[in-house]
């Protein structure tokens, strides 16, 4: 008697990119291009008499939750640096009333910020003729503050990691997502050798609900992957 095992699939895991945890990753989607060339038939009735299938790419695309530089990194192809606390002295900025004038580093506005004119002999006062954000100073109307005004800020900048991005060519990395079917409760393992991720079509920056932003990539024949019956470019292994 045959029994009949019915495998359904609700698909869950975690992504690992060169080793390393991406987050919550909200979706992730293999699509496989393929090229069909085809020669009729010439004898009668229609149709085709021989045609073959080729595979012309093979491609990987995860859709992410964390926003990180490092994983905006891979989406952006950039470079992450570490920012590193530090005191900052009689940074020199120019006073646009209403606008914001931007400092070279990240205010931790926890710490005290001072703002002077240009000669340092004056120090005006926080809420009245400004107010300080991680991004710079914006100038109030109505405060002893003209526009363009050369002003000198003191302040300590915020620790953590700085993204430049489109600074970097395309990198091949492994990608492992360790799931589990949450159907029945099995694992399932995916190894994809060779993941060459292209940059980000487009990128939520404000928005009014969780973001998330996609990275799409093709995955490339591994040569080291000589076996017989072994692919060269991904495997899937389920209990």
């Amino acid at each position: 008697m045959t029994t009949t095992v019915k495998e359904a699939y609700i698909g869950s895991g975690i992504v690992y990119v060169n080793g390393k945890d991406v987050g919550n990753a909200s979706g992730v989607e293999i699509s496989i291009e393929q090229e069909t060339k085809s020669l009729p038939n010439y004898r009668g009735g229609g149709g085709n008499y021989a045609s073959t299938t080729k595979v012309t790419a093979v491609n990987l695309k995860m859709t992410l939750n964390k926003f990180s530089n490092e994983n905006l990194a891979m989406a952006l192809r950039g470079a992450v640096s570490v920012l590193t606390a530090a005191a900052v002295t009689d940074e020199p900025i120019t006073a646009m009333v209403d606008g914001l004038a931007d400092t070279t580093k990240l205010i931790d506005v926890s710490q005290t910020v001072t703002v002077k004119d240009s000669t340092g002999t004056t120090t005006y006062v926080a809420d009245e003729d400004y107010v300080a954000s991680a991004a710079g100073i914006r100038v109030l109307s109505g405060g002893d503050i003209a526009d363009e005004d050369p002003l000198l800020v003191s302040y300590t900048s915020l620790a953590g990691n700085a993204l430049e991005a489109l600074t970097e060519s395309g990198v091949s990395v492994p990608v492992v997502v360790d799931g589990l079917n949450d159907d029945n409760g099995k694992p399932c393992v995916l190894k994809f050798y060779l993941w060459k991720p292209s940059p980000t079509a487009s990128l939520s920056i404000i928005t009014d609900d969780y973001a998330s932003f996609d990275i799409e990539g093709e995955v490339l024949a591994d040569d080291t992957k000589v076996a017989v019956g072994v692919s060269k470019f991904f495997k899937r292994m389920a209990a």
